[in-house]
């Protein structure tokens, strides 16, 4: 039941409005009619009221500013207002301050019955995006996980070097970790053979598993899924290497017992500052290359490796990593600048470098192999285009650099061929999904994951197909569907904005003049105008 009141200075009109809805909307129930101000107030101040139905001119010259005081005062409390044709240019500026709909005077029932059903469609719609809200809250409650595991992916993979940021996230996710710092990472030993012929869930598992094992043989530390094949640690309040070396021996032991996975980890440097944790993290990756020498189903301290740490310091890891996610997107030319400098950091330490060609040039092939895997491409085996066995045998980093680039040119040529027989379906189901859900909020990002392509390359195919950015192109569709609703409905602007995307009915009405060069309100008039004439 919404509580009504009706105000006009004449009292014919309130006492006729109230007649049609007493007679045509039982959910409507008509507290009061008013036909002077002092009244009016009086009333509003000490009883709630759903819907004021009210003449434009009611409340004097500063009509606007008391309905603006009203509005602020009682936030649930909507209006419809009428008046003359005259008034249509206030009419229409009502409908920023509160109102859901008007008419004009003299206010004939079937016009009143399309604003009282416009003000019954936005409770409507209200009360479902409240919903909506408060399914979201609950979402967000049972993903806390997620934005927190997000969290410590940023933290070890991009650096935030903001300490009081990092603290801050730290009391925010109820991490809880005193200093010094060390990173240990785990990774499945011959990955491939675990999940060849498994199903996403079994693959998730398999992980899932070893991360209980580890979490619950941790104190003063906190572990997290990196990757399919790689689970993080930061461990905190531990000095001595070798106890940290025996704990995480333990955990390396427990694994294979209860799930015969063999798993190799590699450990790095103690640091006092929580902004050096993402540097700990790079040096527990290059501990994990040395079990090509070491051996798999290892525990490898990067203290023990590299003592003097005089490579792992300066080796372009981040330059590396995204060597590898650019040969998956087939980019070869960026691949060629990215190995350049690569090599030049590399050729700075040549003498310590040349030692561990084989690891690194080996441990990038496998990273290349995975993403290309986890990116959802059915690729041929990584030997049919690097040699692995030509891999053990490179001798020097001129050999390392040949050998790279020759065979990268092979591999994004593959990568290229393939993408460009899956692009025209990809496009195609993106298309349709924009065209099936333009009012909910689609970015590259979401988009491009949903379609598991590559958000970079799908990118560049949606802009080279659209000549528009996606936020072009959906923003083009939302208008050309508002005007569609605006010529066959009689919605107000609110419900319009709604329905196309806009939580905020004075942005769309921006967007609106900026796309068509004409105000909501007047593109409306005119139109219905012209079909009115015909």
């Amino acid at each position: 039941m919404f509580n009504i009141i009706i105000a006009d200075l004449e009292q014919s009109h309130t006492l006729s409005i109230k007649s049609y809805i007493d007679t045509n909307f039982l959910q409507f129930k008509i507290k009061r009619t008013f036909s002077n101000e002092k009244d009016f107030y009086k009333y509003i101040k000490n009883n709630s009221v759903d819907l004021i139905i009210m003449e434009i001119r009611f409340l004097g010259l500063e009509f606007f500013k008391k309905m603006r005081e009203i509005s602020a005062l009682y936030k649930d409390t909507k209006f419809i207002v009428y008046g003359s044709v005259s008034d249509i240019p206030y009419l229409e500026k009502a409908l920023d301050i509160g109102a859901v709909s008007y008419t004009i005077r003299p206010v004939k029932p079937v016009d009143l019955n399309k604003c009282l059903n416009a003000y019954i469609d936005y409770v409507k719609a209200k009360e479902e995006l409240i919903k909506e809200e408060k399914l979201l809250a609950i979402e967000y409650v049972q993903n806390f996980k997620v934005f927190e595991d997000k969290f410590l992916s940023v933290l070890i993979n991009e650096s935030i070097f903001d300490k009081e940021e990092i603290q801050s996230s730290f009391d925010y996710f109820n991490i809880y970790i005193t200093p010094p710092y060390t990173v240990a990472v785990f990774r499945i030993d011959s990955f491939r053979k675990h999940i060849i012929n498994k199903s996403q869930k079994e693959k998730h598992l398999t992980i899932l598993k070893l991360l209980k094992i580890i979490e619950s043989n941790i104190t003063n530390a906190k572990a997290f899924i990196n990757l399919f094949n790689e689970i993080v640690i930061i461990l905190g309040g531990e000095n001595e290497l070798e106890t940290v070396l025996d704990n995480m021996i333990n955990i390396k032991q427990l694994i294979k017992q209860e799930t015969n996975i063999s798993v190799s980890c590699g450990i790095g440097r103690a640091y006092e500052q929580a902004d050096k944790i993402h540097t700990s993290f790079l040096e527990a990756i290059i501990a994990l290359r040395y079990r090509c020498i070491v051996g798999y189903n290892s525990v490898i301290a990067i203290e023990y490796v590299e003592p003097e740490n005089t490579f792992t310091a300066s080796y372009p890891y981040e330059r590396e990593r995204l060597l590898v996610y650019t040969a998956v997107i087939g980019e070869y030319e960026y691949c060629l600048k990215l190995l350049d400098e690569i090599f030049e950091r590399i050729n700075t330490y040549k003498q310590k470098f040349e030692d561990m060609i084989p690891q690194v040039i080996m441990s990038m092939l496998i990273s290349i192999n995975r993403i290309a895997f986890e990116q959802g491409l059915k690729i041929k085996p990584i030997n049919n285009f690097f040699d692995t066995s030509k891999v053990l045998s490179l001798k020097d980093a001129d050999e390392a650099y040949n050998f790279l680039k020759d065979n990268l040119k092979v591999f994004c040529e593959y990568i290229n061929d393939f993408r460009k027989n899956t692009e025209d379906e990809t496009f195609e189901k993106a298309i349709q999904y924009i065209n099936e859900n333009y009012f909910k909020n689609i970015s590259y990002k979401n988009l491009g994951r949903k379609l598991n392509y590559n958000i970079k390359y799908f990118k560049k195919i949606f802009e080279k197909r659209t000549e528009k950015h996606i936020d072009e192109y959906i923003t083009r569709i939302r208008i050309d569907k508002a005007k569609e609703l605006m010529l066959t409905t009689n919605l107000t602007d609110d419900l319009i904005a709604l329905k196309v995307g806009y939580d905020d009915v004075n942005i769309f009405r921006q967007t609106f003049k900026r796309l068509e060069g004409i105000l909501a309100g007047d593109f409306r008039y005119i139109h219905k105008d012209l079909k009115n004439k015909k």
